[in-house]
């Protein structure tokens, strides 16, 4: 079994921040450390997974490059698809 070690993360903020953070916790039936916890730890993973999406492995960039340098003939679908295209649009 194991255990979570903690430590500490000290911030200031303006006083009006601090009581809305305090609303917001009792609201919810919170201690103010467990929602702010709760809160850093959904904006740390919305801007993780953010970062992660964008970027590339090398692999996946030497692919990317081959596939824009090189890029693939159209199959039948894609060429069927742009047919009803230009006739849906005029184009």
């Amino acid at each position: 079994m194991s255990t979570i070690r903690y430590s500490k993360i000290t911030i200031r903020q303006p006083e009006p921040l601090k009581a809305k953070v305090e609303k917001a916790a009792a609201l919810r039936g919170m201690t103010v450390t467990s929602f702010i916890n709760g809160m850093l730890e959904l904006a740390a993973d919305k801007t993780l997974s953010r970062i992660e999406a964008r970027e590339l492995t090398e692999r996946d960039s030497a692919i990317l490059l081959a596939m824009l340098t090189k890029p693939a003939r159209p199959n039948a679908a894609l060429r069927k698809a742009a047919k009803r295209y230009r006739e849906m649009t005029g184009a």
